[in-house]
C-alpha cells in the first residue's frame, strides 16, 4: 500500500510539471499563443504612442491610449514572463515610440497625466501655466495669482481659493484678492469668516478695511453706512478707497449712458461690479464729506473723474487720469486727437508707455483693429516683455470690444503673441471674468499646454512613486 501511494505520488507530480511546461503563462495558455499575443500587445502599443502625436488630439484621449499601452506592456511582463517579447523588453531591446519603457511608465506619463489636468478647464490651464513660472516672484507671476484666486472665488470656489498653495511672503495677495471679491459682491458670510480668521497684522497687509470701503460704495449702500464706515476707519487709505468706489461707480455709469449700452440695477466689468443703479452720487460732495479739511488728498481721484468726464489732464496729472481721458476721447469718437494725445509728448517715459499701452486696449475695444495691430507691433518692437504687454493690451480690448465681439477659438489663445506664461494666464482669466465672453467649438487649453510645455524630452522622475505609479496604470472598467 505505501509503495501505491509513493507511486501515485510520483505520477501526480510529473504531470504537474508536464502541465507547466506546457503552460507557462499565467494565462493557462500555451507558449506558442501566449508569444504570439503578447507580440501582438506589443505591436498594438508601439501604434498607440508612434502614431499619436502630441498637438494632433486633446491630452485626455492621447492619456487614455497611451496608458492602455502601457497597461499592455504591464501584461505582457506579468501573463508572458517566458514570452520572446517580455524577454526582449527585460533587456531594454524594444521601445514604445521613441521612449524605453522604464522611461515611458515613469516620466512620460505621469508628465502626460500633469498636463491632462491643465487642459481640463481655464482655471486649471492657468494654474498650469502659473506653475511653469515657478521659482519667480515679481510683478507679472503676482497678477496670474492675483487672477487665478479672483476667478475661483467669483465661481464661489471659496474653499479651494482658501487652500491656494502659496509662499508665506504671498499669503497678502491670496487674502486681498478673495475679500475684494467678498466685499465687492456683498458675500458677507465670508467677510465674518475672513476677518475672524486672519490676524491684524494680515488684515492690514491684505487691505481688508479698504476694500470694505470701496464695496459699501459700489454696491450702492446708503451713503450715511459709507460715511460712518468711514468714521469709524479713519485711515488715509479707507477714505480713499471710499471716494474711489464713489468714482468708479459714476463713471461706468455715465460711460455706459455715453455709449448708450443698456443696463438696469447693475453693471458688470471684468473686475468691477456697481450696483443699485438709482443711486447717483454728487462726486465732489461726497469727497468733501469724506475729506473734510483734506480735500487735497481726494485731488488724484477728483482728476480721473475729470479726465473720465472729458477733461483734459494738467501738468502734473497722474497716470490714471490722463488714461481716462484717453478712453473719453476713443468713447467720443474722437481718433485724432485720441493718437495725439496717446503719444504722450512731452511726458515722462513711464506715462508715455502706459498712455501707448491704453491706446493699444481702446484701439481694438473701438473695432479699430488694424489701428490697434500698428500700435502692437510698434510697441513690440522694443522687446519680448514690452511685446507680451502690448499683446495683452491688445488681447484686453478685444475681449470687452461691443463694436467686434471676440468669439474665442480652439487656437485663439495659443495664437497670441504672449511667451511669458504668467502673461497668457493672466489673458486667459481676465477673459473668464468677461461678463459677454463667448467660446465656439474644441476647447482652447490643449494647445495652449502644447505651446508652454510641448514635448516629453528629459523630463525628471515625479517627486512621489505612488502618484507616478498613479498616473502610469489604467483603472479596472
Amino acid at each position: 500500500m505505501p509503495n501505491r501511494i509513493r507511486l501515485l505520488s510520483l505520477i501526480a507530480a510529473a504531470l504537474a510539471l508536464a502541465g507547466t511546461v506546457r503552460a507557462a503563462n499565467l494565462d493557462g495558455s500555451a507558449p506558442g499563443i501566449g508569444n504570439d499575443e503578447a507580440a501582438r500587445l506589443y505591436r498594438e502599443s508601439n501604434d498607440f504612442v508612434s502614431n499619436m502625436a502630441e498637438g494632433d488630439y486633446s491630452y485626455s484621449y492621447l492619456q487614455f491610449y497611451w496608458k492602455r499601452a502601457q497597461s499592455n506592456i504591464d501584461r505582457i511582463r506579468r501573463v508572458y514572463p517566458e514570452s520572446p517579447t517580455a524577454q526582449a523588453l527585460a533587456r531594454g531591446e524594444l521601445k514604445l515610440g521613441p521612449y524605453s519603457d522604464d522611461y515611458f511608465k515613469n516620466r512620460v506619463l505621469y508628465n502626460l497625466e500633469l498636463k491632462r489636468l491643465g487642459s481640463f478647464d481655464d482655471v486649471n490651464c492657468a494654474i498650469f501655466l502659473y506653475g511653469r513660472a515657478d521659482g519667480r516672484s515679481d510683478e507679472r507671476r503676482n497678477e496670474a495669482l492675483s487672477t487665478i484666486l479672483e476667478v475661483m472665488a467669483r465661481r464661489q470656489r471659496w474653499g479651494e481659493a482658501l487652500r491656494f498653495p502659496v509662499l508665506t511672503v504671498h499669503r497678502p495677495i491670496l487674502l486681498r484678492s478673495i475679500f475684494k471679491v467678498a466685499a465687492f459682491y456683498g458675500a458677507s458670510d465670508l467677510v465674518k469668516q475672513l476677518l475672524a480668521s486672519s490676524s491684524p497684522a494680515e488684515r492690514k497687509a491684505a487691505g481688508f478695511d479698504a476694500l470694505l470701503a470701496e464695496g459699501l460704495a459700489l454696491q450702492g449702500k446708503p451713503r450715511s453706512d459709507l460715511y460712518a464706515f468711514v468714521d469709524g476707519h479713519p485711515e488715509l487709505d479707507v477714505r480713499e478707497a471710499a471716494l474711489r468706489g464713489v468714482v468708479e461707480r459714476d463713471i461706468l455709469f455715465r460711460r455706459y449712458e455715453r455709449l448708450r449700452i443698456p443696463f438696469r440695477d447693475a453693471i458688470q466689468t471684468v473686475h468691477l461690479v456697481v450696483q443699485n443703479a438709482s443711486l447717483r452720487d454728487d462726486v465732489n460732495a461726497v469727497a468733501k464729506q469724506l475729506f473734510k479739511r483734506d480735500l487735497a488728498k481726494a485731488e488724484s481721484l477728483l482728476e480721473l473723474h475729470k479726465g473720465a468726464m472729458g477733461v483734459e489732464p494738467q501738468s502734473g496729472a497722474s497716470v490714471e487720469s490722463r488714461e481716462a481721458y484717453l478712453q473719453y476721447l476713443a468713447d467720443v469718437g474722437r481718433w485724432d486727437a485720441f493718437k495725439s494725445y496717446s503719444a504722450g509728448t512731452g511726458l515722462s517715459s513711464s506715462t508715455r508707455r502706459a498712455l501707448a499701452l491704453k491706446a493699444i486696449e481702446l484701439y481694438a475695444e473701438g473695432g479699430q483693429t488694424q489701428n490697434a495691430d500698428q500700435a502692437r507691433k510698434a510697441f513690440a518692437a522694443a522687446g519680448t516683455a514690452d511685446a507680451d504687454d502690448a499683446a495683452l493690451a491688445e488681447f484686453r480690448g478685444r475681449m470687452v470690444s461691443q463694436e467686434t465681439p471676440l468669439v474665442v477659438r480652439k487656437r485663439s489663445f495659443a495664437d497670441l503673441p504672449i511667451s511669458d506664461p504668467c502673461i497668457m494666464a493672466v489673458a486667459i482669466m481676465e477673459w473668464s471674468l468677461t461678463p459677454n465672453r463667448s467660446q465656439r467649438g474644441e476647447t482652447p487649453w490643449d494647445p495652449i499646454i502644447t505651446r508652454f510645455a510641448g514635448g516629453f524630452e528629459n523630463l525628471p522622475l515625479p517627486k512621489s512613486a505612488v502618484v507616478g505609479d498613479a498616473a502610469s496604470t489604467l483603472k479596472p472598467y
